[in-house]
């Protein structure tokens, strides 16, 4: 009688050996890092070309307080970026390169800075602050684009690069103390 319960003692019950082979079997299922398993996400793998075209993307950041920053950088066709920011001392810088692309910085408040450089074709960018002591910069090299720019407030400075020929886009100040510098 003893060494009957000497054995089922040390013999593990079903539930265990059940679970350590569940277990096993869920480890043997996953793919170990090697050739065609990148651990660092950034890099493509081993996708196909046509799986790696940035058409269409779309970034938007919406910040508020003190002192952020938003910074879009895109390179393709059919883009779309936006920032929104509300507070002091933000900073939106938006980037892009291609066909068809669209890019908007709105802030409200003081000491705000938005920039837009765009080059490619088919362009549209937008600025629009309000509030004190704000700078706005848009940068088109493109052929085929829109601007639309507006500055409500008192102090704000807005620079403008356009390099295809053309009608000026439409740039509205109201306020005091404003400064304006256009460059075709």
């Amino acid at each position: 009688m003893m060494n009957a319960t000497f054995l089922f003692r040390t013999r593990p019950p079903v539930g265990r050996a059940c679970l350590r082979l569940g277990l096993a079997a869920l480890l043997g299922a996953i793919p170990l890092a090697g050739h065609g398993a990148s651990p660092d996400l950034s890099m493509p793998g081993e996708l196909p070309p046509q799986e790696l075209t940035h058409l269409g993307v779309q970034a938007h950041i919406a910040q508020r307080g003190a002192m952020n920053t938003g910074e879009i950088t895109q390179k393709g066709a059919d883009s779309a970026a936006s920032i929104l920011q509300d507070g002091l001392h933000n900073r939106a810088d938006t980037s892009q390169s291609g066909v068809g692309n669209t890019a908007v910085i709105q802030q409200a408040g003081v000491n705000n800075e938005a920039q837009i450089i765009q080059a490619g074709m088919g362009i549209w960018g937008e600025i629009h602050q309000t509030g004190l002591s704000n700078r706005g910069r848009l940068e088109q090299y493109a052929s085929n684009s829109y601007a639309n720019l507006n500055q409500v407030g008192s102090f704000n400075q807005l620079s403008v690069t356009l390099t295809t020929p053309g009608p000026l886009a439409p740039i509205t100040q109201i306020g005091s103390g404003l400064k304006l510098s256009v460059y075709r």
